[in-house]
């Protein structure tokens, strides 16, 4: 990749970035939810149920996020968890949640259609699967760069 394409590449995940916290923002506003929320409770309504350690991973936040979401998501009576202890604890959306969560993945989905119907299938396909390999060929350059500096 050079330069120009680096920093065009820098450039558009900004500006996509940017406009997808926004929506995240104006979207969410009603449900009073945060983007981590959404994407938790998203998660756990496709999941059905999930342990904070899977949700940690799988929404790559920190565990103390995680944690903070959780507790918010449960204060408003969309999540409950089991009776397990510790990190074992399984979490799991109230049919408040579930309801919640459909109407949030509705407006997630008109959203979607709206930025990508012209776009052909074939080309969505590509798109996430290039992306998906240039993510994780950054996570490989920080591993090998993220502490050295270049001379």
């Amino acid at each position: 990749m050079d330069i120009s394409r680096f920093e065009q590449f820098s450039a558009l995940m900004t500006s996509a970035a940017k406009s997808v916290s926004k929506l995240k923002a104006a979207q969410m506003d009603a449900f009073s939810l945060s983007g981590a929320h959404t994407n938790c409770l998203c998660r756990l309504h496709e999941a059905g149920s999930l342990t904070q350690g899977e949700l940690t991973r799988l929404e790559q936040m920190d565990r103390s996020q995680v944690s903070r979401v959780l507790r918010d998501l449960a204060q408003k009576g969309y999540v409950v968890s089991d009776t397990q202890a510790g990190y074992k604890r399984r979490y799991a959306l109230t049919p408040v949640g579930e309801q919640t969560a459909a109407r949030v993945e509705a407006i997630i989905l008109d959203i979607n259609r709206f930025v990508s119907d012209a776009i052909p299938d074939a080309d969505i396909e590509v798109f996430y699967k290039t992306l998906t390999t240039i993510t994780q060929n950054l996570q490989l350059a920080v591993e090998k760069y993220g502490r050295e500096t270049l001379e």
